[in-house]
């Protein structure tokens, strides 16, 4: 009778090994957007890229929930955090709550440019703020995505210099938002997403800052006629998988991750230029006048905005000296 129940234990032991096992070759990530949708591929086709990646070179299978069924962004990162999924999509401002030196990354005028990004984020700087993120988060960051680009500031008049802000109420969300649009003489006003549209429209609020993806995705051309392509922070997020989860793999699926994160990162950021080019594009054509910023006129806002970011982040970010090292980076990728 002990022999046929050590044998059955034995057994047992085995079959939950063999399921822990299995569960533990699955990369469950939780997206924000519904799949397909339009104008996004750049975020979605970036993990569709990953999947398609790891699943042709290793046994593994990487399960993508879309449409936020797993909760919201900052709910998605803690459940990822603690393992029940392996990835998600949170962005910049999620990875903030939980990592604060990550939003000297958001400072207005840091970078010239989306190929100056990619280099510091790319570089020693990026390197050494994701190991940074591991070791305080538990989330290990493969690489660094590119989430629409630029931000850029609309609103019912034309805005072709810092004065043009002056008395403005917009829309803005986070004090690294807020502070330098005080700065430049406008009321923020800290708006849901979902109510960013009836705001404009009923006079709630005058302009807004978004990506020119987004700003197509809510249909802000309905209600706002002027985008300047002000450019003013850059939008990215952090490429992460639980670092626990990746520990525990062999050094072969590892690089297999590792493979897969690069090819996904390359793919992103070739397909938010691309969209951003055509987002620019379909706004004209749908009644919005652009305005585009000459090198004088956007050294005259980042004299306002960098300054009163800066001061705000000396007191909310843990490193103080990484805000000098991102401007030393930025500079040198110029």
């Amino acid at each position: 009778m002990k022999s046929i129940l050590k044998s059955a234990l034995v057994a047992s032991a085995f079959i939950l090994a063999g399921a822990n096992f299995s569960a533990a070759q699955e990369i469950k990530v939780g997206l924000s957007l519904a799949q397909n949708a339009s104008g996004f591929d750049f975020v979605n086709g970036m993990y569709e890229t990953f999947k398609a990646e790891v699943e042709a070179n290793s046994d593994m299978t990487v399960d993508l929930v879309y449409a936020g069924a797993l909760g919201a962004p900052n709910e998605r990162l803690n459940q990822m955090r603690r393992g029940v999924i392996q990835m998600t999509d949170a962005a910049d401002g999620n990875y903030a709550t939980i990592h604060r030196d990550v939003q000297i990354l958001n400072m207005p005028y840091l970078f010239s440019s989306e190929k100056a990004a990619w280099t510091v984020f790319d570089g020693p700087f990026g390197q050494a703020l994701a190991e940074d993120v591991r070791k305080k988060t538990g989330i290990r960051v493969l690489g660094w995505w590119e989430s629409g680009g630029f931000k850029h500031f609309s609103a019912t008049r034309p805005i072709k210099g810092p004065e043009d802000m002056k008395g403005l109420k917009v829309r803005v969300l986070g004090p690294l938002a807020t502070i330098p649009v005080e700065a430049l003489g406008a009321s923020p006003a800290p708006i849901a997403f979902s109510e960013l549209y009836t705001s404009l429209k009923t006079g709630v609020v005058d302009g807004q800052d978004n990506s020119v993806s987004v700003f197509n995705l809510v249909k802000l051309y309905e209600v706002q006629p002027n985008l300047t392509l002000t450019g003013h922070t850059y939008a990215f997020g952090p490429l992460g998988i639980n670092d626990a989860f990746f520990a525990g793999l062999d050094e072969a699926k590892q690089k297999v991750i590792t493979d897969a994160a690069t090819k996904a990162i390359a793919f992103n950021r070739a397909k938010s230029r691309e969209v951003e080019a055509a987002a620019i594009s379909f706004a004209k054509d749908h009644g919005v006048t652009m305005v585009e910023l000459d090198a004088s006129a956007k050294e005259a806002f980042r004299d306002i905005m960098q300054p009163a970011a800066i001061a705000w982040l000396k007191d909310n970010v843990d490193t103080l000296e990484l805000i000098d090292q991102a401007i030393a980076a930025a500079k040198a990728a110029e």
